[in-house]
């Protein structure tokens, strides 16, 4: 088993507040860098109920990045990441990101965990030491943490 990558950021945002933010406005805070499209993005979408699809738009392409597995509003979102470790979407590739929001004394604490790493195979370290660099799901989670303030 490979260990999951864990990052932590915190909002002043309610729980139900934050939940909504991260959904609906993921594009404010997701790196450009961080496309699989050919052409810049314009729109990133999460289809919310059990199976919709989380995808970004670049141009007149619709590019998927994974599903949606199971939610409840105000406390998790739970996505399959369809990604191949060369960052492109296979529906074969599966693991999978949880991000909860909990109440804090000053907001909320959001917390994502990228877990199942070990189905990358022999591509796992090495994919898994990308997300957790500070290129990966840290800049990710701190641009959430800079847009939603």
């Amino acid at each position: 088993m490979i260990e999951p990558v864990v990052v932590e950021v915190n909002t002043k945002k309610s729980p139900q507040d934050a939940f909504s933010f991260f959904i609906e406005k993921m594009h404010l805070f997701w790196p450009m860098g961080h496309s699989v499209g050919e052409t810049p993005r314009t729109a990133m979408m999460i289809e919310m109920q059990e199976g919709g699809r989380w995808y970004e738009v670049c141009g007149t392409q619709e590019c998927d990045w994974g599903r949606v597995l199971d939610f409840i509003e105000g406390e998790h979102v739970r996505f399959a990441w369809h990604l191949n470790a060369d960052w492109m979407f296979d529906p074969e590739k599966y693991s999978e990101v949880l991000v909860s929001f909990e109440a804090s004394a000053d907001g909320t604490v959001v917390k994502l965990v990228h877990s199942k790493l070990e189905n990358f195979g022999e591509n796992a370290a090495q994919v898994r030491a990308s997300l957790a660099s500070d290129t990966g799901w840290l800049d990710i989670m701190s641009g959430f943490e800079k847009a939603a303030a």
